[in-house]
């Protein structure tokens, strides 16, 4: 064993990235660095016991050179008898996106290496990050105007799944790894182009402080990067602790927060929180600067209603009490009821219907019943976004209500109305799952059967 794969190993043994049984996913480029991390766990997979395969996406962006990556990627996989999965993307696909191309890039390589690893079955993704990586990005933080988190640049492992095992070793540790085996590796032009702001730190800004400053500035900037984590993990739990504290609900597409108590903590838990919703909304990865961070607490420190649009992917909507992050979602058309079974709402839990006696007791809010007569007289029943316009007989009344103004009623922000989910049979709302149900379910004497229809896996509003 090398002295590389050595120190290799002892990286992934300090920090639990590897171990007997995992399904391991190598991300590929053809680059010096991932070439560098697929040899070298090809070399001590035996050692943790773990199964490898690799995945390389081809970005399309550098004509012919893309093409000579992939097929290098292709000839290496077969020596080193790897199972190699790849995409292509359509010339000029990521330069339609309003973000950056390398925003756009990483964006698309990281939901295909997530998709691959899911279809494959394979539990953690690999990448060829270095220490010279981790350096480069605490300057870009810093440039960015990042807090103490930020600091903490690249983590070993993320979200229990990506991992980074070449992360103690340089660049040139790598390169030098792959001379003394044999293996070719390819050069990404794009690297030295200016245009992209990580290329300039990475051949203007590091040389400068290295050459006039400090000889080691890698190393300081990964120490600093190293204190600043085992810190970050510590007020990562006291977070944590806080943020269920003031969590209504939450999942990939939507959190719920109770603002006064939110309001109420030290700046520093506010900052993280905040953060932490981001994350969880955009992924792990998402570069978020405190100056961003600071806009939202500001905006949250406000006496009113309203919307803020956070990044291109998601928004703030507060109201009342209440705040929520929400995730654009594409608009879906009506889905047709599972009579009897069960039907997911597009981020927001599922709908499940039985056939049960017509004295169970429901609170009209999360579960309802529903006469198959009712049915009949409308029409099948679905599930979909509210409509502008749209009226219910809220239970209990005898007029028509705007469903809109059920929501302002209830203090639930605009940036939620459009995508909140109604029951409808026919063209007739009956039910706001976890809101409200219609007078047209109110069950006069007694009926053999009924339908119960509960709405779980929420809430959709508190």
């Amino acid at each position: 064993m090398s002295e590389f794969e050595k120190r290799v190993v002892e990286y992934c043994n300090r920090h639990r990235l590897l171990s007997g049984g995992d399904r391991v996913l190598a991300a590929m480029s053809g680059g010096g660095d991932s070439v560098a991390l697929l040899s070298c766990l090809t070399r001590i997979r035996d050692i943790f016991g773990f199964t490898l395969e690799a995945a390389h996406l081809n970005h399309s962006l550098r004509g012919p050179e893309s093409d000579e990556d992939e097929t290098f990627t292709r000839e290496l996989c077969d020596r080193l008898k790897v199972q190699l999965t790849v995409s292509k993307l359509a010339l000029g696909e990521l330069r339609k996106k309003g973000e950056s191309l390398e925003s756009a890039a990483r964006e698309a390589r990281q939901t295909f290496l997530e998709t691959v690893a899911r279809e494959r079955s394979l539990a953690k993704i690999a990448t060829g990050h270095t220490s010279d990586d981790l350096a480069e990005t605490v300057l870009q933080r810093i440039i960015r105007g990042t807090g103490p988190s930020g600091l903490a640049g690249i983590l070993p492992v993320r979200d229990d799944m990506w991992i980074r095992p070449l992360l103690d070793r340089s660049r040139d540790d790598a390169r030098t790894y792959l001379h003394e085996l044999g293996i070719g590796y390819r050069e990404d032009s794009s690297n030295s182009d200016p245009a992209f702001f990580r290329n300039r730190i990475r051949h203007e800004l590091l040389p400068l402080l290295k050459n006039r400053f400090s000889p080691n500035i890698t190393g300081a900037l990964t120490r600093l990067a190293g204190l600043s984590r085992v810190q970050e993990e510590y007020l990562r739990g006291k977070m944590l602790e806080s943020f269920e504290r003031c969590c209504f609900f939450a999942c990939s597409g939507k959190i719920l927060l109770d603002k006064p108590v939110l309001m109420r903590y030290h700046k520093a838990l506010q900052q993280r929180i905040v953060r932490h919703c981001l994350e969880v909304l955009e992924g792990g990865g998402r570069d978020t600067d405190m100056g961003e961070i600071e806009r939202i607490l500001d905006y949250l420190s406000l006496e009113q209603s309203g919307i803020m649009d956070v990044s291109s992917r998601i928004r703030l909507g507060t109201a009342k009490d209440r705040a929520v992050f929400v995730r654009f979602s594409q608009q879906y058309d009506p889905l047709p009821l599972a009579m009897p079974g069960e039907t997911q709402i597009p981020q927001d839990g599922c709908i499940t219907v039985r056939e049960v006696s017509a004295y169970v007791k429901v609170d009209g809010r999360n579960a309802v019943l529903v006469k198959p007569e009712m049915i009949r007289k409308y029409g099948p029943m679905t599930i979909g976004p509210a409509k502008k316009g749209e009226y219910m007989i809220p239970f209990g009344m005898q007029r028509p209500v705007k469903i809109y103004d059920i929501f302002s009623a209830v203090s639930i922000p605009q940036v939620l109305r459009e995508s909140f989910p109604v029951v409808r049979a026919g063209a007739v709302p009956v039910w706001i799952p976890g809101l409200k149900s219609s007078e047209c379910l109110r069950i006069h004497g007694e009926y053999e059967k009924v339908l119960h229809m509960s709405y779980h896996d929420g809430p959709l509003w508190r």
